[in-house]
């Protein structure tokens, strides 16, 4: 009977064993259970997490643009008051806030590239109507100086200053450049202005001083050039139809591609000067012009006089 109760609980032990061993494999799947939904708790919250920072980014992306908004319409309407103010300046009867007017739209031009064309078109409309003989503006001007000098020394300061202005303010995006047509601008003082694709037809630069100047593709029919200091200016593809270059000094300026027809050179100094595919020119053209070897043209327009050797520079 005891070795029965051995069996038995041999048996039990079996059983007890079996017991034991699904307890241990539900505690295991209970613990799993445990970590799973700890895991997807965390998951969760990871997720909420997640979407309140996305939240918080858009909401700041929001925000930067409303500011980035309210800045351009305070530089807008900072810019508007500065222009207001800057017309009111130009129409001055004294010089220095005329100055002021000048060099304040130089600033916007500057500053707002969107009304740069406008001051292109302002300032060339100043020099416009205050140089042209019979324009308003001119007419006050002489009122004020009723005996013009017999050798005028170069526009007045306010004049010379909006050119000078024309002249170094970058090239606009849309391609706008200054149109000073029929302007009477003897004796300016424009060296390396850069006044390339300008409208200067009928304009009086008359001893101009254009040492350097960038007139590339500049309109200069029936302009006065006469006396006028070019060195080394570039005048590439520029039309100088009809145009007067009496006594120009032309040492080492760039004439490649120019319209020529009907151009006066009458003792121009083209030493060294490129008039390569330049157009208009017949032979005798140049005949009383001032030349040297270095001077590059079509050998048939190539007066004998000019020197095979270099000349002034």
């Amino acid at each position: 009977m005891g070795r029965g109760g051995i069996r038995h609980g041999g048996g039990g032990r079996c059983g007890g064993g079996d017991l034991l061993t699904t307890a241990v494999d539900v505690q295991r799947r209970g613990g799993t259970g445990v970590a799973a939904g700890w895991a997807a708790d965390r998951s969760g919250g990871d997720d909420r997490h997640r979407w309140r920072l996305g939240g918080a980014r858009r909401d700041l992306v929001e925000t930067q643009k409303a500011n980035a908004e309210v800045r351009r319409a305070n530089e807008n309407t900072h810019v508007r008051e500065l222009y207001t103010r800057a017309i009111e300046l130009l129409g001055s009867d004294t010089l220095d806030v005329r100055l002021g007017g000048i060099y304040a739209l130089e600033r916007i031009a500057t500053d707002s590239p969107g009304d740069h064309p406008t001051v292109v078109e302002v300032l060339s409309a100043f020099v416009r109507e205050h140089t042209i003989p019979g324009r308003s503006g001119a007419l006050r001007r002489a009122g004020r100086h009723p005996t013009p000098p017999s050798t005028p020394s170069g526009p007045e300061t306010d004049i010379q200053a909006a050119v000078t202005v024309l002249g170094r303010l970058p090239p606009p995006r849309d391609g706008t450049r200054a149109d000073l047509t029929g302007a009477r601008l003897a004796g300016a003082q424009l060296e390396k202005a850069d006044l390339s694709g300008a409208a200067l037809t009928d304009v009086d630069l008359t001893g101009a001083r254009l040492v350097e100047a960038k007139l590339t593709g500049t309109t200069l029919g029936r302009t006065n050039l006469s006396h006028a200091d070019l060195r080394k200016a570039d005048l590439s593809g520029a039309a100088l139809i009809d145009a007067d270059l009496t006594l120009a000094r032309l040492i080492g300026a760039n004439l490649t591609g120019a319209r020529l027809h009907l151009a006066n050179f009458a003792r121009a100094l083209l030493h060294g000067a490129d008039l390569t595919d330049a157009s208009g020119l017949e032979p005798g053209d140049l005949d009383t012009a001032l030349g040297d070897g270095r001077t590059r043209l079509q050998e048939n327009l190539r007066p004998a006089s000019w020197p095979a050797d270099g000349g002034p520079s």
